[in-house]
C-alpha cells in the first residue's frame, strides 16, 4: 500500500469537502499562528489544482466558486 502525506491527505478531504476548508481556513485565520495558515495554503493549493503557494485571496476566491 502507498503510503500518502499529511498534505495529500489533507488535500483529498479539502477536495472532498470544500465547506470543511472554508471552515478551517476561517478559524486558522482567526486563531492560528502564521506557520499553520502557510501549511493550510499549502494544502488548499494541492487540493485544488495550484503547484505554487496560495495567498488568502486566492484561497477564499476558490472556496467561494466551489
Amino acid at each position: 500500500m502507498k503510503e500518502r502525506t499529511h498534505d495529500e491527505a489533507m488535500a483529498e478531504q479539502f477536495r472532498a469537502d470544500p465547506g470543511y476548508a472554508a471552515e478551517l481556513l476561517t478559524e486558522v485565520r482567526r486563531n492560528g499562528e502564521s506557520a499553520e495558515l502557510a501549511i493550510i495554503l499549502r494544502q488548499m493549493a494541492q487540493a485544488f489544482g495550484r503547484d505554487e503557494w496560495w495567498s488568502l485571496v486566492d484561497a477564499e476566491r476558490k472556496l467561494l466558486i466551489t
